[in-house]
């Protein structure tokens, strides 16, 4: 977009065009009266492998499509772990797994009991009514219809995919048509941010597609945000570089989306946030705030993996020849295996806390990887086995370590310093094994002992307490769905530390919000994709209330 088409100010500056501010964008330029901007660091995500559902197997870790966060190393951990975040209109909803959950009452309940007065189950379900299309079988009696973001179910695999229904009853998980059935443990159809036409819906697509021609409404792709620009305690705009041109866009009111490493990097770069951080980076302090990009929350995930008897899977369909027909197939007719990338199972199971808030989310996939437990296997990543299998990957809800995230540079391109702080709280070492030993108490269910051969990962010798710790130190991953770092409180020092009012509106400053993850105070049950739109969905008009 020409710098003509650039207005001299702003009702609304939007930084981040991912699954939170494609919905703010949509919501806020709703009203013609109002001008809204919204800036996105990133490309326009147009290409094949980002509509192709499977196709980000193929552009996975890509600088184009994601950004990259080395985190720091910890002792008893591989080397070199890394968490990509999405880049482009879309963010990660552009180029994650599409798996689709809403999350559980007693999440967003959770807030309003901590003083976030509106921030609750009722509020939220009723936003995620009005911006679903649900497609699925059974619907629990709430979901919604007609909205702009269409949810699909994944196709089972017939007799292996009851097989795994029936091992879930027999561990005492109910089935349930709509995985999303809220309060209670579950096992059911995996649902999937894809449309029926087999195209993967995106925050943009689905929020910003048609209203991105409004005319009160400017999307800028390849915008870097630098800072946030103050006059006293009062947000005035930003600084952005586009085309190699830095400068300042005045708005009435910025809003944050960037995410929940890069917003809390923001605040940083803007002079928010812990005063010794700004100082060592020769930040010039507007207000101080040691929660900033502290109290990360982030679920624990692992794979574990078997032999598949009886059955053929799926890893013969992504070897040799057979992607590329699976390619041309998706290219010509929408459909097949290129259409869809998530387990065909989901489950939803309680831990430690009780049945109606499962603490344990379960996909379950006749799939295996060529990584031994040896080789440090990523999960989900590289080549399938050559023989068939199957894999079970979990994800720890609500574990007690909390990571952090600041600026390492004054650099707006440089990434933060992430600390993930896996296992700090010693109570996540319990978790983690009764995590293991159900997953494998569902896996060796009766009804799958058709079709359960010997376990590849972490392997049949990994059995005692001291085994399966020392397993997880390497299999344990980031499930990428982070929250906190901008924590949302009614004062900066409700609870472990707060960066924004109910409001959304930073504290200590005006003019200022955040308004994706890392406001959430608490985790959510499930990936994050649809929760980000229907906290926007709701922030949105808070904001444009305030």
């Amino acid at each position: 977009m020409s710098d003509a088409q650039v207005a001299s100010s702003y009702d609304y500056i939007i930084v981040g065009a991912g699954s939170a501010g494609c919905v703010l964008a949509d919501r806020l330029s709703r009203d013609p009266t109002k001008r809204v901007l919204l800036l996105e660091a990133g490309g326009r995500n147009e290409e094949l492998m980002v509509r192709m559902p499977r196709g980000m197997v193929k552009i996975w870790t890509k600088p184009k499509w994601y950004w990259p966060f080395p985190a720091d190393a910890q002792e008893g951990r591989p080397a070199g772990e890394t968490w990509y975040y999405g880049k482009g209109l879309g963010g990660s909803s552009a180029v994650n797994g599409t798996w689709y959950f809403r999350g559980q009452p007693r999440d967003y309940d959770a807030w309003e009991e901590q003083g976030n007065r509106g921030w609750n189950w009722a509020a939220i379900e009723e936003a995620y009514g009005e911006l679903e299309d649900y497609r699925g079988r059974g619907n629990y009696g709430a979901r919604g219809q007609g909205g702009p973001m269409q949810v699909t179910q994944v196709r089972g695999d017939g007799e292996l995919t009851e097989a795994i229904f029936e091992a879930a009853r027999q561990n005492q998980i109910p089935f349930h048509e709509d995985v999303n059935t809220p309060g209670t443990q579950v096992a059911g159809p995996t649902q999937q941010t894809v449309d029926d036409r087999g195209k993967r819906v995106t925050a943009w697509t689905a929020f910003l597609r048609d209203a991105g021609r409004r005319s009160n409404l400017t999307v800028l792709t390849e915008a870097l945000v630098h800072r946030v620009t103050f006059a006293d305690k009062v947000a005035t705009g930003v600084e952005v570089t586009q085309g190699g041109r830095t400068r300042i866009i005045a708005g009435k009111r910025v809003v944050l989306a960037a995410g929940v490493l890069q917003s809390p990097k923001l605040l940083q770069l803007s002079g928010i946030g812990p005063a010794d951080v700004l100082a060592k980076h020769g930040v010039d302090l507007v207000h101080e705030n040691a929660a900033v990009g502290r109290n990360m929350n982030e679920h624990m995930m692992f794979a574990i993996s078997w032999r598949l008897k009886n059955a053929k899977g799926l890893n013969h369909e992504f070897r040799g020849w057979r992607p590329y027909w699976h390619g041309i197939k998706y290219i010509l007719t929408g459909k097949g295996l290129m259409a869809s990338l998530l387990p065909e199972v989901s489950i939803m199971a309680s831990l430690e806390a009780g049945s109606d808030w499962p603490d344990l989310q379960i996909g379950i996939s006749p799939y295996s990887m060529a990584s031994s437990a040896e080789d440090k296997p990523e999960a989900g990543r590289g080549q399938t086995e050559a023989v068939p299998g199957i894999t079970a990957t979990a994800f720890c809800l609500r574990p007690g370590s909390h990571g952090f995230v600041e600026m390492a540079s004054k650099d707006p391109a440089a990434p933060p310093r992430l600390a993930p702080c896996w296992f700090s709280d010693p109570a996540d070492r319990t978790t983690i094994l009764a995590a293991m030993r159900r997953v494998r108490a569902i896996m060796h269910a009766p009804a799958l002992a058709p079709y359960l051969g010997e376990e590849t990962v972490p392997g049949p010798e990994v059995q005692s307490d001291d085994q399966i710790l020392a397993a997880a130190d390497w299999m344990i991953s980031t499930g990428l769905h982070g929250t906190g770092t901008c924590r949302m409180g009614p004062s900066q020092d409700s609870g472990p530390g707060a960066v924004v009012d109910p409001q959304l509106k930073v504290h200590g400053v005006d003019g200022l919000y955040v308004a994706d993850c890392s406001a959430m105070p608490t985790p959510i049950s499930g990936n994050t994709n649809g929760p980000a739109m229907a906290f926007a969905w709701l922030a949105a008009g808070v904001i444009a209330r305030s």
